[in-house]
């Protein structure tokens, strides 16, 4: 007899800790990398599905989201993003802003409707 087939809990983290900024220079983030290890870890061990990402550049972040919105999700979404940033929004790898409601909106349960009434859980860690 074969099981009900239970979707797993996701979870992405993006860490930006390395800027090439065209205008004024973020300086490195040093840890990021290990704190997001520690992050992954910590998730992995609570059977999330993680997926990890460095230095993301705006429209990779996006495409990272838009993937998500197509997947297979268990009970809740789990959402780690840390980098420079300002209210509202952080730092892509080339210094450029990405609002934080552009990415939320990607899971909308308009765009987003396997997700649609289960918990997505942002954490966000961003520095001046």
């Amino acid at each position: 007899a074969s099981r009900p087939h239970l979707s797993t809990n996701r979870a992405v983290i993006i860490v930006n800790y390395e800027f090439c900024s065209r205008t004024e220079p973020l300086q490195p983030r040093k840890g990021a990398k290990r704190e997001a290890d520690k992050l992954f870890k910590a998730l992995s061990k609570l059977n999330y599905a993680v997926k990890l990402y460095y230095d993301q550049a705006a429209k990779d972040i996006e495409e990272i989201y838009q993937q998500e919105s197509r997947e297979e999700h268990g009970d809740c979404f789990v959402s780690i993003l840390s980098s420079h940033g300002e209210e509202g929004a952080i730092y892509d790898c080339w210094g450029e802003l990405v609002k934080l409601t552009r990415i939320f909106q990607m899971l909308s349960p308009q765009r987003c409707p396997v997700l649609a009434g289960k918990p997505k859980i942002f954490f966000i860690q961003r520095e001046a």
